[in-house]
């Protein structure tokens, strides 16, 4: 858990279904005792151990865990679970993801925003792979918007922790450094996942590479009828550019978009030319410090309004805001014995806050029910003997230890809580006898 004070379901007012993936749903719900604002990503069970995703979802709590003090991430502050669902109460983003904004610009983005948001996911994904973690999904959509526009990376479902040793290297365990499970979007998926190789952080440095271009062109530079064709033109590197991108902007997708994962900008080992070091100091964002990056005013006024699609399913809503089904108090039980017809019985009397009056036999096998209503009365005839009298009849008991005027009183007390203090008027409840 992010946060030490534990909460549930119930300290949460849920208010609209925010989008929907492949193992569940992402609420808006705000806490109720501090009013504070969250989204919680609420992931099925049934449909994790059907995909055999199981190890999965507890990788992203570690991971989200791992990376919570680190700006750009999305900050995870609660989990917990029932019988049906994971939890994960995250930080909000009000504004949406960023392919929306990418798209709500016309007729294109604008480059100096394109040049900001750039040097913010360098950042980013610096902080990522320095912690030895692989996004393995990264897009414009798996990026959030801040209340004040800044960027933050979510969706660790498919993320993977790897080892720091170099990609190139010839002496990895086969079976520990095996990194080529199909994950992500068929737009933004690197050449080595398609070939089956390792998967290292160098398949972010693709995704950031096609998200700069998306930037810059309104859409992504791998396009097709099929996912097949996308692959084949992922697989040989096929770019086109337009007239209207910047020379640098140009430059830098280029050397991020490189078939060779050891080849690509900032894939290399530190110190050579296409290290880390060598991404986050070229020209494309040389205007910003990237130490800096995430307290800086976004250099863009008046951002378009972002229509974010409806997914509401108002009974969904109900159900995530009903009580919870406590389990009933009882206030009181015992050996009695029981009139029947012409015999006493010993039965076990029941007393419970529902309200509820009932009796089983000593085996625990369910007898009858007490008709409950505002005329329900209990009296005493002595130490021992009572009788508890409905609209339709009358019950006759024999109190074992002599305590008959305790029964008598918890069963009258319960009629007037439940019915005469609430002013609630005379009403009946099934009665079921055997």
């Amino acid at each position: 858990m992010a946060e030490s004070k534990r909460v549930d379901q119930h300290d949460f007012d849920f208010i609209e279904i925010l989008g929907t993936g492949a193992y569940g749903r992402v609420v808006k719900a705000i806490k109720k005792d501090t009013g504070e604002t969250f989204a919680i990503k609420i992931v099925e069970k049934s449909l994790l151990k059907k995909e055999n995703k199981e190890k999965q979802a507890l990788i992203e709590k570690n991971i989200l865990t791992k990376l919570k003090t680190h700006p750009g991430i999305i900050k995870l502050h609660y989990t917990f679970q029932d019988a049906e669902n994971l939890f994960f109460v995250l930080e909000y983003c009000p504004n949406g993801d960023f392919g929306s904004l990418i798209s709500s610009f016309k007729p294109s983005f604008p480059i100096e925003l394109a040049r900001f948001y750039t040097a913010e996911l360098i950042f980013i994904l610096d902080q990522l792979h320095s912690e030895g973690i692989v996004h393995r999904d990264l897009k414009p959509d798996n990026l959030l918007l801040s209340q004040d526009f800044h960027l933050r990376l979510s969706d660790f479902g498919t993320a993977k922790e790897v080892s720091q040793e170099p990609e190139n290297s010839q002496d990895q365990d086969h079976e520990l450094e095996r990194r080529g499970t199909f994950v992500g979007t068929a737009e933004y998926v690197s050449p080595e996942l398609l070939n089956d190789e390792n998967v290292g952080p160098s398949a972010d440095l693709w995704a950031l590479g096609c998200s700069i271009y998306e930037m810059m062109a309104g859409k992504p530079p791998f396009r097709g009828v099929s996912s097949f064709m996308i692959f084949e033109q992922i697989r040989e590197g096929r770019i086109e550019f337009t007239e209207n991108m910047p020379d640098d902007g140009i430059d830098i997708v280029r050397k991020l978009l490189v078939v060779n994962p050891a080849d690509r900008l900032g894939g290399g080992s530190l110190g050579s030319a296409n290290d880390m070091n060598a991404l986050k100091n070229h020209p494309f964002i040389s205007g910003f410090d990237l130490n800096s990056i995430m307290s800086q005013a976004v250099p863009y006024e008046n951002m378009p309004e972002i229509n974010h699609p409806k997914e509401n399913d108002v009974l969904e809503i109900e159900l995530l805001n009903r009580e919870e089904n406590k389990e009933p108090e009882v206030l009181m039980i015992g050996i009695i014995k029981k009139w029947c017809k012409w015999v006493y019985r010993k039965r076990q009397l029941i007393i419970t806050d529902e309200p509820r009056v009932f009796y089983k036999n000593l085996e625990n096998l369910y007898k009858g029910d007490i008709e409950f209503s505002a005329v329900l009365k209990a009296e005493a005839k002595n130490d021992k003997e009572f009788v508890v009298t409905t609209s339709k009849r009358s019950y006759f008991f024999k109190e074992i230890l002599g305590n008959s005027h305790k029964w008598v009183e918890t069963i009258n007390k319960l009629v007037r809580d439940h019915f005469h203090k609430a002013g609630e008027s005379p009403m009946h409840m099934a009665v079921t006898q055997k």
